[in-house]
C-alpha cells in the first residue's frame, strides 16, 4: 500500500527498504512518529509545538541571544525530526497515521544480521538472494518481501512457507 499510486499524494515510494525489530531499532534511537492533528479548530498541540519552533528561530536571529548556536542546542529541535502533522486543513487531506511510521536521527548503523526483512520488487528477488548470499557472513537470510504483496501472502515468506494458501495477495 505504501509503494502504491495513491490520489492526491505528493510523494511516490519505491519498492525497496530494510525491515528491523521494534525492539532493536529502539536500541539505536529510532521512535515512532508523534502525528500532530492541523485540522483546522484542532490546535491545542501545534500551536505550542509552533510557537517553540519560532522562539528558536528568534534566538538564532538574534545574535545578543547567541544566535544559531544556541539554537542548535534547542531540545524542541530534538523532537521536531519525530513529529509529523496530519490533519484536514483547509480541505487537504494528510492522514500517514496508518503508516506506523518510524524515524531515526543520524546514521542508522546495523550489522547484517540485524536485517529481517528485505524490501525489493519481487521479480528482483533471485538477483538479491544471490548477493545476500555473498554478503553474509554468519546467520540466516532476511526474508525477502515485495511491498505490493498482501498480507497473507508476507506472513508466508516470514515464516518460510513456500505456498502461501489460495489467496495471496
Amino acid at each position: 500500500m505504501m509503494c502504491e499510486k495513491i490520489p492526491n499524494r505528493t510523494m511516490s515510494f519505491s519498492g525497496y527498504g530494510l525491515a528491523f525489530t521494534r525492539t532493536f531499532a529502539r536500541r539505536r534511537g529510532a521512535n515512532p512518529v508523534w502525528y500532530l492533528d492541523i485540522t483546522l479548530g484542532h490546535d491545542w498541540l501545534t500551536g505550542p509545538i509552533n510557537n517553540m519552533v519560532d522562539a528558536v528561530r528568534e534566538i538564532a536571529r538574534d545574535p545578543s541571544e547567541g544566535g544559531e548556536d544556541a539554537a542548535a542546542d534547542a531540545d524542541i529541535l530534538r523532537l521536531t525530526p519525530f513529529i509529523e502533522q496530519m490533519g484536514n486543513p483547509s480541505g487537504t487531506r494528510k492522514e500517514f497515521w496508518w503508516e506506523r511510521e518510524w524515524r531515526h536521527v543520524g546514521h542508522f548503523r546495523f550489522q547484517f544480521a540485524d536485517l529481517v526483512v528485505v524490501f525489493a520488487p519481487e521479480e528482483e528477488h533471485d538477483e538479491f538472494e544471490e548477493h545476500l548470499r555473498e554478503i553474509k557472513t554468519r546467520g540466516r537470510l532476511p526474508s525477502l518481501v515485495d511491498a505490493s504483496w498482501g498480507l497473507e501472502r508476507m506472513i508466508a515468506a516470514l515464516a518460510r512457507v513456500p505456498e502461501p494458501g489460495p489467496f495471496p495477495d
